[in-house]
């Protein structure tokens, strides 16, 4: 009898584990500590005079790590939305948009456990106020690629911008997987959709 007893102790025990194991791989939870870091590298390209007004249509595209990206992709939906713009989400770097686009291509490193998390995010970000050039976002993530615009004879001007973040993220204290690539996705989200805002206010 004592012996089934210890059994059941320890065979409870080993369920009430599991379940708070995971807990941290399915639920959204966190009270946390993090320092995260960003280094970014922007460039602008421009002919003519695109006048932009941002706060108008874009549509977004988001390729990548998928531990990561679908967070990345909701995360600045929404920061795009509070600029002021309409979204609409792509699934697929299409030849030309019938009007300005974002595409994002994501890549993560790092590691998870339940009460401390360290991650690298690197980030390139495309953007074209057209709908054109989407040609240059497959070759700059290739290398360096040298941007030559084509006379259309449209008289539109066109500005491109391309962006390399890198983000470090260091979190201590309890904190669930899905709330940890939240957390990641908002901060490179916000920081993406601030240096976007930055380029595109600057005079071609």
């Amino acid at each position: 009898m004592a012996e089934n007893t210890g059994t059941k102790k320890i065979l409870l025990s080993g369920l009430f584990l599991a379940v708070i194991l995971s807990s941290f791989y399915a639920l959204d939870f966190k009270a946390v500590q993090s320092e995260t870091q960003t280094n970014s590298r922007v460039s602008a390209y421009s002919s003519g005079n695109p006048g932009i007004d941002f706060p108008d249509r874009i549509y977004l595209y988001v390729e990548g790590d998928n531990s990561i990206s679908k967070f990345l992709g909701e995360s600045l939906e929404a920061e795009l939305e509070k600029a002021g713009m309409e979204v609409s989400v792509a699934n697929a770097v299409e030849e030309k948009y019938d009007s300005q686009a974002l595409l994002v291509n994501v890549s993560k490193e790092g590691f998870y456990t339940p009460v401390y998390a360290s991650s690298g995010l690197n980030i390139l970000f495309f953007y074209t106020y057209t709908g054109e050039g989407t040609k240059y976002f497959e070759q700059f993530k290739e290398g360096n690629v040298t941007v030559v615009f084509e006379n259309t004879g449209s008289g539109e001007g066109e500005k491109l911008i391309r962006g390399d973040m890198e983000l470090q993220d260091s979190t201590k204290g309890p904190v669930s997987l899905k709330a940890y690539r939240k957390h990641l996705a908002e901060e490179a989200a916000r920081k993406t959709v601030e240096q976007l805002q930055q380029q595109i206010s600057i005079s071609p």
